[in-house]
């Protein structure tokens, strides 16, 4: 009879307990692709033309890998190719941190150095772990959204994105 009491009684409640304690700890700090509070949202050329303050096409030009804490990312150096909308220097830095939230300027592992890419940027968020080179450095709108490596931009894109920027 006490064996069945234990069973009856306690196991539940430890399992219940230790389910509990399970679900209260910390999970691992990652960012995610959200776009107006919506995760993994699809967004249109458009959307995120009319969002971005900047949106360019850009060459890669160089790379640097920061490290701060539990955190890390790259800075890229860039080059402008072609102005769609807003004004930046000829030369500029983009910066993403290495995360799920990141936007990699890369092909494989490495960086795509001479790579173009179509940018919807905004100005970058500095944060305590962002290095110093990073705090003037530009960032992605999106980085689930519509920036892209230029050679995968349709002839319609194109043709919107030339239409979006004689608006503008």
């Amino acid at each position: 009879m006490p064996d069945q009491w234990y069973a009856v009684a306690v196991m539940p409640k430890a399992i219940l307990f230790a389910a509990a304690a399970m679900l209260t700890l910390p999970g691992p700090a990652f960012a995610l692709c959200s776009y107006r509070g919506e995760l993994y949202a699809q967004t249109t050329l458009d959307q995120e033309y009319d969002d971005a303050p900047f949106v360019v096409r850009a060459r890669v030009l160089s790379a640097s890998d920061w490290q701060r804490a539990e955190e890390r990312g790259t800075v890229y150096q860039l080059e402008v190719v072609q102005y769609f909308k807003g004004s930046l220097p000829q030369t500029f830095l983009f910066s993403t941190e290495r995360n799920s939230g990141g936007f990699y300027l890369d092909r494989g592992t490495k960086p795509d150095i001479g790579g173009e890419y179509l940018l919807f940027l905004t100005h970058g968020s500095r944060t305590t772990s962002t290095p110093a080179q990073g705090a003037r450095a530009f960032a992605i709108n999106y980085s689930c959204g519509q920036s892209r490596r230029w050679d995968e931009i349709s002839r319609q894109d194109r043709t919107r994105l030339a239409d979006l920027s004689g608006r503008s």
